[in-house]
């Protein structure tokens, strides 16, 4: 088995397949397929289609170290639903992902240098598209970004909302 972006050798995709259901990031769906050699099981797998986000495989390539592209990653997660767009301040960002205020400071300083990300008074803006894609949001996830007092995820879990 090949390595799968970080899944060391010996693991199973079907663990990790099976730990993003249990945290409800993708849905799996069975179905039993008769053939010439018995029957076996096939698989199709559905994203969430509320809480994703979607990176190219461009940031790869891209000349800038490691770990500006994680915190790129990082700041991508942080963003609205289905925008480039972060609302949080510097301060919110570090409190969020859990790094010193300066290393945030930093890492933002570099992608605005570089072409990645734009400040301005309404937040921060990932600018490289072809990289950091937009998705189409939900009409639930654009109720909940509009009234978040209104239907919050834990009404969703306990089914009050469908």
């Amino acid at each position: 088995m090949t390595d799968f972006y970080g899944i060391k050798k010996t693991d199973q995709i079907r663990e990790w397949l099976h730990k993003f259901e249990s945290l409800g990031l993708i849905s799996i769906n069975k179905s039993d397929i008769y053939g010439q050699y018995g029957k076996f099981n096939r698989c199709s797998y559905q994203l969430d289609t509320e809480h994703y986000v979607l990176i190219t495989n461009k940031l790869y390539d891209e000349p800038i170290s490691k770990e500006l592209k994680g915190f790129l990653i990082l700041l991508k997660c942080k963003c609205l639903n289905g925008t480039n767009t972060t609302l949080y301040s510097q301060n919110r960002l570090a409190e969020e992902l859990g790094l010193a205020k300066g290393t945030v400071s930093k890492y933002i300083n570099e992608a605005e240098e570089k072409g990645y990300v734009k400040r301005n008074k309404k937040g921060i803006r990932l600018l490289r598209e072809d990289i950091f894609l937009k998705t189409s949001e939900s009409p639930l996830a654009i109720i909940k970004n509009v009234y978040p007092e209104i239907i919050t995820d834990e009404d969703l879990a306990r089914g009050y909302v469908v």
